[in-house]
């Protein structure tokens, strides 16, 4: 009878493990959650001072509008755009039963709300401005009307026929109204997407994320994911080497010389991505500033040899610029043919001072120091002006004090990256070349054309695509005939991961889209 007993358990012990097993093995292939460590050059924590809190890499939130990798917009929260006939009300229809992160639902007036909190929100309070309207970004909205549910207009004083790239990304995010506090600035980021706020440490520089079940499109297959800023590109790798994290990503997360030490690594996969960032030398052109003088610039920017920088000092991941728009613009980008030329550089420095002439400060931010080789490269573009007869100085400084100097116009030049986070020009255009522009302003670029002025504004405006087209190829010749912002090369991203880690992969604003990626040991 014992035996019988026993015989009965060991038959119901082993239906549960086997059920046990099954259910395990359906969720995460083991009983370890799956958690992924990501390692960047910088924190995604941007705080409430911000748009959207963190950074778009997090998925955390998610946008109306999205683009693919050829920058073309595909609907996202939105499942449609139209425009009327007049071209001065846009209708947005939402994708229905989207939830946010604190269990509401996405609906029109919800929408409504975060559109008029982006176009009032001044970053410089950090708060909501009804005085304030972010024109250059949306255009000049005069009313929101709900129509449902699920359908609501945005009118407009002129037709702004490229709004559905100016909806994408950031200025299109969307966060659930308890996000927000009575300034309408986030204090607890609830978006849409696959994985949940949890938690940022000052301290340490780690944000911490955790999957968010009821996600749209399904459960994401991961439980946990953290970003660490590990600032020092050796401490980066060795942190990938030693399994401390999974991922090495981000713009900038890899340095070129460090590629073969990945590639050689059975453990490792190392990728590569053509993004839309592209390096600059952005200079104080105002008067009396060393190159507010034209031939100086023309100078400057003859005595960059970019494909010797892109093939010596980046090994060749890189392109050297042709635009100041990125080559992954391609519909837009027309090849303005930079040059490098020391004899002409020689002969219009003469012709610009004849003499000796204030010596330029070439001034570095040394938080972007660990991204890029942006200190090998201003050695190099240092000698070769140098040749011409330009005496530069290096200085690298902190960020804060990066920035105070270019607030204060304490520069010549600043290197610096940009981000056209939007499949249109104009989003780079308007805050770096208009006169009146939020960059060009901030940072004492001096830039003040007349004629550049009227053609970012006509493009804006213009419904014909082919027309639009001639606009942004008059802009990008003329400044670079003008050489207001000199181009240097457009970003290629390399980013590492652990071999277990799999469809980890950038787009190209070096966005992961953490919905698909997997750990499979």
């Amino acid at each position: 009878m014992k035996r019988k007993v026993l015989s009965v358990v060991i038959v119901v012990l082993s239906v549960l493990l086997l059920f046990t097993g099954c259910s395990a093995s359906a969720k995460t292939g083991s009983d370890e959650p799956k958690d992924l460590i990501i390692g960047a050059g910088r924190t995604f924590w941007l705080g409430e001072g911000s748009n959207v809190y963190v950074h778009g890499s997090s998925n955390v939130w998610e946008s109306l509008v999205r683009f693919d990798n050829e920058m073309n917009p595909i609907m996202c929260l939105a499942e449609s755009m139209s425009p009327s006939d007049d071209g001065l009300t846009w209708t947005i229809k939402l994708k229905k039963d989207i939830k946010f992160h604190d269990g509401s639902t996405l609906n029109s007036e919800v929408a409504i709300l975060n559109l008029d909190r982006l176009y009032h929100f001044n970053t410089v309070k950090k708060a909501y401005d009804p005085a304030y309207e972010s024109v250059g970004e949306f255009g000049k909205i005069t009313n929101m009307s709900v129509v449902d549910d699920h359908t609501f207009t945005v009118t407009h004083a002129e037709p702004i026929p490229d709004f559905i790239e100016r909806l994408v990304y950031e200025n299109g995010a969307m966060f659930a109204p308890s996000s927000f506090n009575e300034n309408k600035a986030i204090v607890f980021p609830y978006g849409t997407g696959p994985y949940k706020y949890k938690e940022y440490n000052e301290q340490t520089q780690v944000l911490y994320l955790e999957k968010f079940a009821d996600y749209h499109l399904g459960e994401p297959k991961l439980d946990t994911v953290e970003f660490k800023n590990i600032a020092d590109p050796t401490t980066r790798l060795a942190a990938l080497q030693s399994g401390e994290i999974d991922v090495i990503s981000d713009v900038g997360g890899i340095l070129p010389q460090q590629a073969a030490q990945i590639e050689s690594d059975s453990n490792l996969v190392l990728e590569e991505q053509l993004v839309s960032t592209v390096h600059y030398y952005f200079m104080n052109t105002s008067e009396g500033k060393v190159f507010s003088n034209e031939k100086l610039r023309d100078a400057l920017s003859l005595s960059i040899d970019r494909n010797t920088i892109v093939n010596k000092i980046l090994l060749g991941y890189g392109k050297p610029s042709m635009s100041v728009l990125s080559s992954a613009t391609k519909d837009w980008t027309v090849d303005c043919k930079y040059e490098f030329n020391i004899e002409e550089a020689k002969k219009l420095k003469t012709e610009a001072v004849g003499g000796e002439i204030p010596t330029p400060i070439i001034l570095l931010n040394s938080s972007l120091l660990g991204r890029w080789p942006y200190q090998d490269i201003a050695i190099a573009i240092q000698a070769q002006l140098k040749e011409v007869g330009i005496d530069a100085t290096i200085e690298t400084v902190d960020s804060a004090t990066w920035s105070q100097r270019l607030k204060e116009g304490t520069y010549d030049i600043a290197p610096q990256p940009f981000t056209v986070s939007s499949g249109e020009p104009n989003f780079f255009f308007v805050r770096n070349a208009l006169s009146t522009g939020s960059n060009n302003v901030s940072r004492n670029y001096g830039i003040n054309d007349a004629d550049l002025d009227g053609l970012i504004q006509k493009v804006a405006i213009e419904p014909n695509e082919k027309k639009r087209k001639d606009y942004y190829s008059q802009i990008q010749k003329l400044v670079s005939d003008k050489n207001y912002i000199i181009p240097i090369w457009d970003d290629i991203t390399l980013y590492a991961t652990n071999k277990k880690v799999k469809n980890y992969a950038l787009d190209v604003t070096f966005r992961p889209d953490l919905y698909v990626v997997d750990i499979q040991e």
